[in-house]
């Protein structure tokens, strides 16, 4: 298996994506996919942040994230919350 890039995320940014949670699905919007110094990780380092609801908030995990047919179980960690949602980020390196 090919492993994850910024280019698989980079052209959707600002748009929504399926966050599955314990069998319930959220809406959750990806807000930034940037590049990270190189780690010398295959397929690049980078790092990922959704937007959320902002109820309710999730400890840190591995949650399922849909879009346009793609699926990707990623790890991701809560850095922050407000009236817009709750942020989560997501680091590959």
């Amino acid at each position: 298996m090919t492993p994850l890039s910024l280019d698989d995320f980079a052209p959707s940014v600002g748009e929504r994506y399926e966050m599955e949670v314990d069998g319930t699905v959220y809406p959750a919007e990806l807000i930034v996919a940037s590049p990270l110094n190189d780690s010398g990780r295959e397929g690049g380092s980078f790092r990922l942040e959704f937007r959320g609801p902002a109820d309710p908030a999730f400890q840190q995990g591995t949650f399922t994230f849909r879009r346009d047919g793609t699926e990707h179980d990623i790890f991701v960690v809560g850095i922050g919350r407000d009236e817009a949602g709750t942020r989560y980020e997501a680091v590959f390196f």
